[in-house]
C-alpha cells in the first residue's frame, strides 16, 4: 500500500490527471505471476448484486466490450503486484474456441489521462467477437484495444465481490 501512496503523492506533485474505473477483469492463467495482458470492462457492480447475476443478465443477450490492456508495466508502480494477483479471488472461464483457462474477477484500475489526445483523429477500434464458456453456458464478448483516450493504466486494486 505504501507504493500506491507514493505513486499518488508523485501524481499530485506532477499534476497528473488520474481516472479510476471499477470493472470486470479477465486474464489468462499462466505460470507467470503477473499477466502480460488483461481484458477489462469498465462497469461498476450495483450494490448487493453478485457478479454471476450481473454477468448472466448483462451478457446473455448483449455482448459487452472488453478492452485489451497491456498490464505488465503496472508492476513498476506496484512492486507487490504479483502478490496481489496471487491473492485475488475469481472464477474460472474458458476463453475462445480453444478454451484457454482464464480467471474472471472484479477490480479497479487507475489510468493516467494527463496526455490523452483531445483530437478528432479516428482511432482504429477493430472489434473481435470471442466466445467464453462459464458454468456450462456460452457467452460472447467483444474485444478491442484500449483506446488512447482512456489513458495509461498505472494502478490495479483488487475489489471484494460475491460470485
Amino acid at each position: 500500500m505504501s507504493s500506491l501512496n507514493s505513486f499518488l503523492a508523485y501524481a499530485e506533485a506532477q499534476n497528473l490527471v488520474l481516472k479510476t474505473l471499477d470493472g470486470i477483469v479477465m486474464y489468462h492463467l499462466t505460470e507467470a505471476a503477473i499477466p502480460e495482458y488483461i481484458y477489462f470492462m469498465p462497469r461498476r457492480l450495483p450494490i448487493g448484486k453478485s457478479l454471476s447475476k450481473f454477468f448472466n443478465c448483462q451478457f446473455r443477450y448483449i455482448p459487452e466490450k472488453f478492452y485489451l490492456i497491456y498490464f505488465n508495466p503496472i508492476r513498476w508502480v506496484l512492486p507487490n503486484l504479483a502478490e496481489v494477483m496471487r491473492e485475488i479471488e475469481g472464477v474460472a472461464v474458458e476463453y475462445g474456441h480453444s478454451k484457454l483457462l482464464f480467471q474472471l474477477t472484479y477490480g479497479r484500475i487507475t489510468f493516467d489521462v494527463t496526455q490523452c489526445k483531445k483530437t478528432n483523429a479516428k482511432e482504429d477500434l477493430s472489434e473481435f467477437q470471442i466466445p467464453i464458456y462459464l458454468d456450462e453456458k456460452n457467452f460472447f464478448i467483444n474485444v478491442i484495444d484500449l483506446p488512447e483516450r482512456m489513458g495509461i493504466p498505472k494502478v490495479f486494486e483488487k475489489l471484494d465481490f460475491t460470485w
